[in-house]
């Protein structure tokens, strides 16, 4: 394992993926929590299937433009520009926050989730580019449990952020966005840093 840090561009990576898996459940985390926290019964229900379908309806309806796109162009290039792309969007998103506009943070999960799906085909299809088919085996291994781990401690890491800043002050919807929008700024952090990182990508092969 240690062999495939040796490899150009591996590192960044292996960053990029853990960033890019905790921003996306970051927003995901605040706005099932607001839910939670706003509402109850049915409405409960329907808002956390709804924000469910939001995150995965992208990446079946953008399914084959993401492989169209990640065969025609350099994924490295793909990474960068989604990468970017997300900075974009997280700053909406803690717009939102701030301005308490549940309803657009609401939609800008499906559009997180749409740079996601866009973004995937070429972050993994880059793995092999990299190191080849002799330890293409191993970096799978590692990008899986670094998603992993990514996963677990971005549920951990919001949701202490979100109650720490919410401290049970409201259960409205709006309000509560406007106590937690500090954590809007991690999300852009992690965004900016993942886009840096990609600027360290090389293609080896």
């Amino acid at each position: 394992m240690k062999n495939l840090f040796k490899i150009g561009g591996f590192t960044p990576y292996i960053f990029i993926v853990f960033l890019n898996a905790m921003t996306d459940l970051g927003h995901k985390i605040i706005l099932q929590n607001t839910i939670f926290k706003a509402y109850d019964g049915s409405e409960l229900i329907i808002l956390t299937a709804v924000v469910n379908a939001l995150i995965l309806l992208p990446f079946i309806f953008l399914f084959s433009p993401a492989g169209f796109l990640s065969d025609k162009y350099p994924k490295v290039q793909i990474i960068r520009v989604a990468s970017l792309a997300a900075v974009g969007i997280t700053t909406l998103i803690l717009f939102s926050y701030i301005m308490g506009w549940f309803w657009i943070a609401f939609g800008l999960t499906f559009v997180l989730a749409a740079q996601s799906a866009i973004y995937g085909p070429a972050k993994y299809g880059l793995i092999k580019e990299m190191v080849g088919n002799e330890k293409l085996t191993q970096a799978n291994a590692m990008v899986q449990s670094v998603t992993i781990v990514s996963i677990l401690a971005g549920a951990v890491v919001y949701s202490i952020f979100f109650e720490s800043l919410l401290a049970d002050q409201s259960t409205n919807k709006s309000e509560i966005l406007q106590y937690i929008y500090p954590v809007g700024f991690a999300l852009i952090g992690a965004s900016v840093v993942e886009f840096l990182l990609s600027l360290h990508l090389i293609k080896n092969r």
